[in-house]
C-alpha cells in the first residue's frame, strides 16, 4: 500500500509536468467515457434493470400468434381457459385500463374523467404489491354483478382525497354507479399507464367485449412461473392447451397458437436492437480515444526509456516499473472518467427528450445516473486506463541500459518495434472511423428517406380532440349520436375552422382497433380471415385529412340506417379482387353482424400506425360510426370515445381552448381528454430513429475528428524522428516536394489500409442495422462507402499534408547538428 501511495503520488508530477499530453489525453477520454456512461444508462433501464416488482424473472408474458398476425393480445375467454388448465404457472392474470367518470366526490362541479385499471383480483397480488391502506379485491369481487370494489392509486388518493386515511370504506360514484373503495395502492406501484384507480376486470365479464372468444382488447396477460420451472415447460404447457382450445372452438380459435415471453424482455423488444447498436458505436469512438492516448503515452513513454532503463540497471524490478506507468496511466483515465460525467449529464438529458412514451419507461421510470452507472463509469475508466497504458509501459520498460545509452537520441529508430505498434494504432483508428461514419451515412440517409415517405394523409393543419363521454349519461345511439352532431355544429362555427370529423382512431397513431375479415362465401375461421386496421369516422372524414378516393364513394348522408356498408383500401382491394372494380361487392365482416357488408368505396393505403412503425397488418377499413349499435359503441372497449378533428386554415391549435369550451358548454362534465396536432403521432413515431441517428452522427463526427488528431500526432512525431534524415536528404539535394511526398506517403499508406480493413468491418457490421435502414437504402450501397472513404481520405491527406511541410522547411544545417 505505501508502494501505491508513493506511484500515485510521482504519477501526479509527472502529469503535472506534462500539462499538454495530460489535458488533451483527460479531453479525449472524457467525451469517450461519458458517451459510454450515457448509453450504459439506458441499457441499464432497459435491458438491465429488473422491474419494480417482486421476483420479476419469474415472470412472463402471454400472447397469441395467428398466420399472418402476430402478437395479438389473449382474449378474455382464452384468458379464463388459459387460467384454468396450465399446470406451470403459480398464478396467470390480466389488466387492461377503461375510462370512466367520477362525480361522486364533491358534487356535479368536481366531476374527473379517470383512466382506471381493470385488472383480475390476483393481478397485483402475483406481482407482490401490497396497499398501504385496506386491501386487494378478493375474488368473488371479480365477477359479473359482484360487488363493486375500488382501489385507488397513491397519487390520486393524495391529491383528490389529501391522503384522508378514512377514504377506505367509501363509495365514489363512477360512470353513474356507486363504488366502494377498500384500499390504496403504495407510491412506489408503477403499471402500464399512470392510472387512478381500479376495479375487477371481472365486473364486466358480461359484457361482449368479454364473452366473444375473437375480441382481442388492448390488454396484458401476465403469469408468474412456479419455482424450478423453465420458460421452454410453460411454453409446452400452453401449446398443450391451445391445441385444445383449437378442438374446442375451432371457429373462433382456428390455427391461433399462445407465445410464452419473458415480461422484460417483451417490453424492451423494440429497444434492444437499436441500444446495441449505438453500444458499439460508442465503443468504437472509446477504443479511437483509448487508441490515441496510448499512442501520446507510448511517446511520452519511450522518451523516459533512459530513465526506466537506469531505475532498472539500479535493481528496480520490471514489474514495479510496469506499475509506475500504469499507475500514471489509470489516473488519468479516473480523472478523465469524472469530467466525462459531465459529459453523461448532457447525453442523458439528450436521450430522456428524445425518448417516446413506453411502457418499459412507464414501469422502470426515466433514464437516469444512478449506483449501476457510476459503477460502471468507473470500471470503464480503470479498463480504458490499463487497457491505453499496458503495452507503453511493456515497450519502454524492456529495453537494456546499454542499447539505450548506445542511441543517440531518446527516440528508437524508425523500424523500431514500437514503431510499428504505434503504426497499428493509427490503422486500427481509421478503419473504426470509417466503420461509424458509414453506419451514420447510412443511417441518415434512411431517415430522411422516412421523413420524405408519403403518410398517405395530409396531417398539417389539423388538430384532433380526444373525447370520451360517460356511459350512464349517454344510455342510447340515439343520444350518442346527438352529442357529437352537436359538437361538430358548434365546433365548425369556430373561426378560422375550415372542416370538421370525427374517427374512432387517429391516422399516424399507434394503438389501432384491429378485426378479422372473409372473403365473401369463405368460412368465418381464423384461418381464413384477413385482420384489417378499422375505424368508425363520420362524414367527411376521409376528405378531412385527404385520403385519396379511388373508386367508388365515401360516407354520406345517406349511410345512418340500413346495413351497414364499408370503405376499403387499395391494398384490401387488389388481395380480396385482383384486377376488378371492388365497388358494389361484398365481403364478409364480423362488427356488422350481417352476412356480408357491401363496399361501396376504395381508398388509398395510409401509413396508420405512424412513418417508422412496421405495419401489423396491410389492410384497412372504413365504417361509417352513425351505423353502430349502442352495443357496437360499448364494445369499442374505451369507453364511448372518439376523436374530434378540426382543420384550419392555418395551424388550429391556438383554437384548442375554443374547442374545448365547445364540448363543455354541451355537457358541463367536459368530456374532452386532449387535443394535439395531428402530425405529433407522426413526428412520435420517428422519435427512436432520430436518437439513434442523432448519437450515430455524433459519434461519428467524434470518431473522424479523433482519427486525424491521432493521425496528425504520428505524422508530427515521425518528422521530429526523423529531422537529421530529412536534413541530410536536402543537403544532399533532395527536393521539397519530394520531401514533402514521402511523409504524405508513409501517412497515407496507413489511411489507405485502414480503409480497406474498416470496408470489409462495415460490411459486416452494417448488416446489423437493418432495424436502422430502409428499403431505399442498401447495407452494402457503395456510394456511400466510396463517399465516406472518399472523406476520410481526405482528412487523413489533411492530416499528413501539414506535417509533411513542417519537414520541408527544415533547415539542413540545422537538422545536421540535431541530437
Amino acid at each position: 500500500m505505501r508502494n501505491l501511495f508513493r506511484d500515485v503520488r510521482l504519477a501526479l508530477r509527472m502529469l503535472i509536468k506534462t500539462p499538454g499530453y495530460s489535458l488533451v489525453s483527460i479531453v479525449m477520454l472524457a467525451f469517450a467515457i461519458g458517451a459510454c456512461t450515457a448509453i450504459f444508462s439506458a441499457i441499464n433501464l432497459v435491458l438491465l434493470r429488473p422491474l419494480p416488482y417482486e421476483e420479476p424473472d419469474e415472470l412472463v408474458v402471454v400472447l397469441e400468434d395467428r398466420p399472418g398476425f402476430e402478437r395479438m393480445a389473449v382474449s378474455y375467454q382464452n384468458f379464463l381457459d388459459y387460467r384454468a388448465r396450465n399446470t406451470t404457472l403459480a398464478a396467470l392474470a390480466t389488466t387492461g385500463f377503461h375510462l370512466m367518470t367520477m362525480t361522486g366526490a364533491g358534487g356535479e362541479e368536481a366531476a374527473e374523467k379517470l383512466l382506471i385499471e381493470m385488472e383480475s383480483h390476483d393481478y397485483l397480488a402475483m406481482l407482490g404489491v401490497e396497499p398501504v391502506l385496506g386491501r386487494l379485491f378478493l375474488p368473488e369481487e371479480d365477477l359479473p354483478h359482484g360487488p363493486r370494489s375500488l382501489l385507488l392509486s397513491h397519487a390520486f388518493w393524495t391529491r383528490r382525497f389529501a391522503a384522508d386515511p378514512a377514504i377506505v370504506g367509501r363509495e365514489l360514484t363512477l360512470d353513474g354507479r356507486p363504488w366502494t373503495v377498500v384500499g390504496v395502492l403504495p407510491p412506489e406501484h408503477r403499471a402500464f399507464f399512470p392510472f387512478h384507480a381500479a376495479i375487477p376486470i371481472g365486473t364486466r365479464a358480461d359484457e361482449s367485449l368479454f364473452t366473444d372468444r375473437e375480441v382481442r382488447t388492448q390488454s396484458f396477460t401476465v403469469g408468474r412461473m412456479k419455482p424450478d420451472t423453465t420458460l421452454a415447460q410453460v411454453q409446452a404447457d400452453f401449446d398443450a392447451i391451445g391445441e385444445g382450445l383449437r378442438r374446442d372452438y375451432p371457429e373462433q380459435v382456428g390455427a391461433s397458437r399462445p407465445q410464452v415471453v419473458p415480461f422484460q424482455q417483451e417490453l424492451a423488444r423494440d429497444y434492444r436492437t437499436t441500444l446495441l447498436l449505438l453500444v458499439g458505436a460508442v465503443g468504437c469512438v472509446l477504443l479511437i480515444a483509448a487508441a490515441n492516448v496510448a499512442n501520446l503515452t507510448l511517446e511520452r513513454a519511450m522518451a523516459r526509456r533512459r530513465e526506466l532503463s537506469i531505475r532498472a540497471a539500479l535493481g528496480a524490478d520490471r514489474s514495479r516499473l510496469v506499475g509506475q506507468l500504469l499507475v500514471e496511466s489509470v489516473l488519468l483515465a479516473l480523472v478523465a472518467g469524472g469530467l466525462g460525467m459531465l459529459v453523461a449529464v448532457w447525453g442523458v438529458g439528450l436521450i430522456r427528450a428524445s425518448m417516446p412514451f413506453d411502457f418499459i419507461f412507464a414501469l422502470n421510470g426515466t433514464v437516469e445516473i444512478d449506483r449501476q452507472v457510476l459503477a460502471f463509469t468507473l470500471a470503464v475508466a480503470l479498463g480504458t486506463g490499463i487497457l491505453f497504458g499496458v503495452a507503453p509501459a511493456l515497450f519502454a520498460s524492456r529495453e537494456p541500459l546499454a542499447q539505450v545509452l548506445k542511441d543517440a537520441d531518446h527516440h528508437a529508430s524508425a523500424g523500431s518495434q514500437h514503431l510499428r505498434a504505434r503504426d497499428l494504432l493509427v490503422v486500427v483508428e481509421v478503419a473504426l472511423a470509417l466503420v461509424l461514419t458509414i453506419g451514420a451515412v447510412l443511417a441518415t440517409r434512411s431517415l430522411s428517406a422516412v421523413q420524405q415517405s408519403d403518410p398517405g394523409f395530409d396531417p398539417d393543419d389539423v388538430v384532433a380532440a380526444m373525447v370520451s363521454l360517460p356511459a350512464d349519461r349517454y344510455e342510447t345511439a340515439a343520444d350518442i349520436q346527438q352529442f357529437w352532431t352537436e359538437l361538430q355544429r358548434r365546433v365548425a362555427a369556430i373561426p378560422g375552422i375550415v372542416g370538421v370529423s370525427l374517427s374512432s382512431g387517429l391516422p399516424g397513431y399507434i394503438g389501432s382497433a384491429y378485426e378479422p375479415f372473409y372473403p365473401l362465401g369463405a368460412s368465418r375461421t381464423p384461418d381464413q380471415a384477413l385482420m384489417a386496421t378499422i375505424q368508425h369516422v363520420d362524414v367527411g372524414f376521409l376528405e378531412l385529412v385527404k385520403i385519396p378516393l379511388l373508386a367508388g364513394r365515401t360516407f354520406g348522408p345517406q349511410d345512418t340506417i340500413g346495413p351497414a356498408v364499408v370503405v376499403i383500401d387499395e391494398q384490401l382491394a387488389d388481395k380480396l379482387f385482383p384486377g376488378q372494380n371492388p365497388v358494389g361487392k361484398h365481403l364478409q365482416d364480423r362488427l356488422s353482424k350481417q352476412p356480408s357488408v357491401e363496399i361501396v368505396g376504395v381508398v388509398g393505403h395510409i401509413k396508420q400506425e405512424g412513418l417508422d412503425t412496421p405495419e401489423r397488418t396491410p389492410y384497412q377499413v372504413y365504417y361509417s360510426y352513425q351505423q353502430l349499435s349502442l352495443e357496437a359503441y360499448q364494445a369499442q372497449g374505451f369507453g364511448i370515445t372518439m376523436y374530434l378533428l378540426a382543420r384550419g386554415a392555418s395551424d388550429p391549435q391556438p383554437l384548442a381552448p375554443q374547442i374545448r369550451e365547445a364540448a363543455a358548454a354541451i355537457d358541463a362534465h367536459d368530456p374532452t381528454l386532449g387535443i394535439e396536432r395531428l402530425a405529433a403521432g407522426l413526428e412520435r413515431s420517428l422519435k427512436p430513429r432520430q436518437l439513434a441517428v442523432k448519437m450515430l452522427t455524433m459519434f461519428a463526427g467524434a470518431a473522424l475528428l479523433l482519427a486525424a488528431i491521432g493521425l496528425y500526432a504520428v505524422m508530427a512525431n515521425a518528422v521530429a524522428q526523423r529531422t537529421r534524415e530529412l536534413g541530410v536528404r536536402m543537403a544532399l539535394g533532395a527536393q521539397p516536394g519530394a520531401v514533402v511526398a514521402l511523409v504524405v506517403r508513409q501517412g497515407m499508406t496507413l489511411v489507405v489500409v485502414g480503409l480497406l480493413v474498416g470496408a470489409v468491418a462495415a460490411l459486416a457490421s452494417t448488416r446489423l442495422m437493418t432495424r436502422l435502414l430502409t428499403e431505399e437504402v442498401a447495407a452494402a450501397d457503395p456510394r456511400t462507402y466510396s463517399a465516406v472513404a472518399l472523406v476520410l481520405a481526405i482528412v487523413g491527406l489533411l492530416a499528413t499534408f501539414i506535417p509533411a511541410r513542417r519537414a520541408a522547411r527544415i533547415d539542413p544545417m540545422v537538422a545536421l547538428r540535431h541530437e
